[in-house]
């Protein structure tokens, strides 16, 4: 028996599916070597079988490389299509899903929201920390293995506050990596808190500040411009950075 085999959460899973209680839109986060075992073993579920060949069976991404939007957008007119197969199901992978592009992730959150009905997609990610919140909350999220306890704290709320962590991070010796470490903990907070608006606006500074390569005074300035004043849309903002 794998190890796979003998996690609670995965024979959930598995029974839930079995019975036919499959959600349009799972999420499972667990170690790398199990991705490949989950999606066939769901695939022979919801499609009777498990062939790369089947015209119902979609696979965007590999296990070592998340779908680039030309993909995502290629799954979403191939899950519009009516099954072919006898069970009447199509069945869409997202691989990696935690290291998806914020336009690739962002195309398929109208598919991941009113999916046609006869549509299953699985999100699989290592980190489910990663996965993009207005996702994450549109799915069933399952974790098979604990993930890491994640250092989590609010992002400053008052002026004066900003005042002191720019104060703080300013100095000489920070490094960028400090920066990003804040942004993944105010992300943690917003999400453990049950505020995925806020969680997803800070992912997003995120992974512009991951994606180009800034001094730490220009992390600062930007994180200052675009959550200080949440009136202000990043999307705007910084659409020629993706």
């Amino acid at each position: 028996m794998s190890d796979l085999a003998s996690n609670v959460t995965w024979q959930e899973i598995l029974r839930e599916t079995q019975a036919g209680d499959m959600p349009h839109c799972r999420a499972i986060a667990s170690p790398l070597k199990w991705h490949e075992e989950i999606y066939t073993s769901l695939a022979k579920i919801i499609l009777g079988e498990f062939n790369t060949s089947n015209p119902d069976l979609f696979i965007a991404g590999t296990l070592d490389k998340a779908p680039n939007i030309d993909e995502c957008r290629e799954l979403i007119n191939d899950m519009a299509l009516k099954p072919l197969g006898k069970t009447q199901r199509r069945f869409g992978i997202i691989n990696r899903a935690d290291k998806l592009m914020l336009p690739a992730a962002n195309s398929l959150l109208k598919l991941a929201e009113e999916p046609p009905k006869y549509a299953c997609l699985l999100f699989l990610m290592e980190d489910g920390r990663l996965f993009l919140p207005t996702l994450r909350s549109r799915s069933r999220f399952s974790v098979l293995v604990s993930e890491e306890k994640s250092e989590s704290y609010g992002m400053p709320e008052k002026i004066s506050e900003w005042i002191d962590w720019l104060a703080t991070k300013k100095k000489g010796s920070t490094k960028p990596e400090e920066i990003t470490q804040d942004l993944e903990a105010w992300a943690n907070f917003a999400v453990n808190n049950g505020d995925f608006v806020k969680a997803e606006r800070v992912y997003k500074v995120k992974l512009i500040a991951e994606k180009k390569n800034l001094n730490v005074p220009m992390l600062c300035d930007m994180i200052l411009l675009t959550l200080r004043e949440e009136n202000i849309n990043i999307d705007d903002i910084f659409n020629d950075f993706w």
